[in-house]
């Protein structure tokens, strides 16, 4: 690291404003102990969730048992990775694991003897209405958050900011204000006596007939309760990513505030597209982030520029993404395909199966390919070049089903991401520009990675 640079990053011997892509249970052996102000995770019920797919991932709908066997084997993989957050909290600190009706009661009791029965906090309930409907047993509408201190009595929490807002049509009964603040009459008194007025009761109305009237005066807000009715992200939500289990912004703002202060260090060891950090950033606090998957650690590094301004290399880093070919070729197809499409820039697509020879697009850098409120379709989805992605050498007869796959979309230009080329492969891409005026742009792996070293070498 060069001298003066990156400072802000820094917090002690903790460097915050950081992804790192990996095991998360390496990346915390790292840390040293009682450097966490806040945690919150939502790990998944598998282990290579990340790896499978990214972007419509209906396997995290399956039942506990089919993704990982069995609870044991579940709590045995977690067990190493809550103990390594256990140790980097700080004395103060709280802690946050959020799941769901496939393992809660199992990670309960895990919690319990690792964090100690006596630090537990609270089970939250968070409630929603949205998702499928059953018909043969009581509909599943929330998820559990589990709530522990690492020492209770000393963790942080902002009673305040947990207090939720009261409705509109309930501040409206407040109608009166004196030297104490908003207050409406509340009593026994009788319409037509002198305790009554025109405008309504008389403010001082409890002093005239004491017992019968008093003021009740308008609290900061409704007491802190351990059910939160927030709605889940609908498919056209304007934050919405595509990631199959994103959590909406408000409920990590709920949290943070609450449970941290300004500048303190908040740590989401799975954090998959984001969200933590994201809010981390709104309220004030630094943050560490980890994921397994390069591709949530690229969209996670997307979406912080997007939403929040950030410059990477100046704002936040990206850490220990995949830097050698063997390094890639360890990754089941699907990442491999998300990696290097997010690497070129492009989107991937939404269809990971029967996707007809088109893994992803890239778009010219004046399309706007954000996603707007109420479309599931990302902008000018009209002005796109399609991209095709193989974790293998590229063969004559890949081309020629690139091609088609081009002529199907009406395409003239799309981009091929191979390991290698073979002669017939490269020359049937020169004899298509030439006679049919189809453009194949070929990129190697080798040559991905080549550029993106040097791009971080120039942050």
């Amino acid at each position: 690291m060069e001298p003066g640079r990156r400072k802000a990053f820094f917090a002690g011997e903790v460097e915050t404003s950081v992804i790192y892509c990996g095991d998360c249970l390496n990346k915390l052996q790292k840390l040293p102990d009682g450097c966490i102000d806040l945690i919150y995770i939502d790990p998944p019920f598998n282990s290579n969730r990340n790896y499978e797919l990214f972007w419509g991932d209906t396997r995290e709908r399956r039942a506990f048992e089919d993704r990982f066997g069995d609870a044991e084997h579940y709590i045995n993989w977690m067990r190493p990775c809550l103990i390594q957050l256990y140790r980097t909290m700080k004395a103060t600190s709280s802690f946050y694991y959020h799941c769901d009706w496939h393992a809660s009661h199992y990670v309960k009791v895990l919690l319990d003897l690792l964090m100690g029965f006596d630090n537990f906090l609270s089970e939250i309930v968070w409630c929603y209405r949205e998702r499928g409907i059953a018909k043969r047993w009581w509909n599943r509408k929330h998820d559990t958050i589990f709530a522990y201190a690492k020492k209770l009595g000393k963790h942080t929490f902002n009673y305040r900011e947990a207090m939720e807002s009261y409705s509109d049509d309930y501040l409206k009964k407040f109608k009166y204000v004196d030297e104490k603040g908003r207050y409406m009459i509340r009593g026994k008194g009788v319409k037509g006596s002198p305790v009554y007025k025109a405008d309504g009761l008389a403010p001082d109305a409890e002093l005239k007939y004491p017992g019968l009237t008093y003021r009740q005066y308008l609290n900061s807000g409704i007491l802190p309760l351990d059910w939160w009715i927030i709605p889940l992200l609908n498919k056209a939500a304007s934050e919405r990513l595509g990631y199959p289990t994103q959590k909406p912004l408000i409920l990590l703002e709920k949290i943070i505030s609450a449970s941290s202060n300004s500048n303190d260090i908040v740590l989401d060891a799975f954090c998959g597209c984001g969200t933590t950090l994201v809010a981390a950033h709104k309220l004030g606090r630094r943050w560490i982030g980890m994921d397994i998957s390069p591709t949530a650690c690229r969209v996670m590094a997307k979406r912080l520029k997007e939403t929040c301004n950030l410059k990477e290399g100046r704002d936040f880093i990206v850490r220990d993404m995949p830097k050698t070919i063997e390094e890639l070729l360890k990754y089941p197809p699907f990442e491999f395909q998300n990696w290097a499409i997010n690497a070129l820039g492009g989107v991937p697509s939404a269809r990971k199966v029967a996707d007809y020879g088109i893994d992803g697009y890239l778009y010219p850098s004046d399309v706007e390919i954000s996603k707007k409120e109420g479309e599931n379709l990302f902008g000018q989805i009209d002005r796109r070049f399609p991209v095709q992605v193989k974790q293998h050498p590229a063969g004559r007869p890949d081309i020629d089903k690139f091609e088609t796959a081009m002529r199907r979309d009406r395409r003239d230009k799309g981009f091929f991401v191979a390991i290698s080329y073979s002669d017939q492969a490269l020359r049937e891409i020169e004899r298509v520009q030439r006679e049919e005026c189809l453009t194949i742009i070929p990129f190697t792996v080798q040559q991905i990675i080549d550029e993106e070293t040097k791009s971080e070498g120039g942050m």
